[in-house]
């Protein structure tokens, strides 16, 4: 005893039927893949963020350093001149000493 082989019809519909189950796959496999991008995309989005946020506080933190730096430069030149004062006092000493003296 042979199974009746199905007809042309029916095969038709069992492909169509067939193709209909692997639309609607591929359908929410292409969902997920775009739910999937939109995630990775935000992610990215937020390490972009925090990386801009962090070179906002390393920026003010070199700018802190640099009017820092300043601030001690200025300090140097103010001290070179006491230092320049004083050597003149001490020389201006030895000489009235040596006169006096």
């Amino acid at each position: 005893q042979t199974a009746p082989t199905p007809g042309v019809e029916e095969r038709l519909t069992a492909i169509e039927s067939r193709l209909a189950a692997l639309e609607a796959v591929m359908t929410l496999f292409i969902e997920e893949q775009r739910e999937y991008r939109r995630e990775v995309n935000a992610r990215f989005g937020k390490i972009e963020e925090d990386q801009r946020e962090y070179r906002r506080e390393v920026n003010a933190r070199f700018d802190k350093l640099e009017a820092r730096i300043e601030q001690v430069a200025s300090g140097i030149t103010r001290m070179n001149f006491a230092v320049l004062g004083i050597v003149g006092a001490l020389a201006v000493a030895v000489i009235v000493a040596s006169v006096i003296g």
